[in-house]
C-alpha cells in the first residue's frame, strides 16, 4: 500500500434499484491533495469501468492490461 493512502478510506457501497444496481466508490480522508491524489483517483475509474466489463461480459482488463494512464 502506498505511504499516501495511510489513513484514508476506500468504501464501496450498493445502491439497489428495480432494474440496475449502483456501485457509489469513495477513496476518502487524503491528508493532501496532489498530482498522486490525482493519478489513484483516475486508475480507481479504470478499475471501475474495468469491473462493470467483467461483470456485463466477463472480459474486463485488470492490471497490467488495464488502461495506461500517462501524466507527462
Amino acid at each position: 500500500m502506498p505511504d499516501a493512502w495511510n489513513g484514508t478510506e476506500v468504501c464501496f457501497e450498493l445502491d439497489e434499484s428495480e432494474k440496475q444496481t449502483f456501485v457509489n466508490f469513495s477513496h476518502s480522508n487524503w491528508q493532501e491533495s496532489g498530482e498522486f491524489m490525482a493519478h489513484c483517483s483516475t486508475k480507481w475509474a479504470v478499475f471501475l469501468l474495468s469491473l462493470k466489463d467483467a461483470v456485463e461480459s466477463n472480459k474486463g482488463k485488470p492490471f497490467p492490461n488495464d488502461t495506461q494512464i500517462d501524466h507527462n
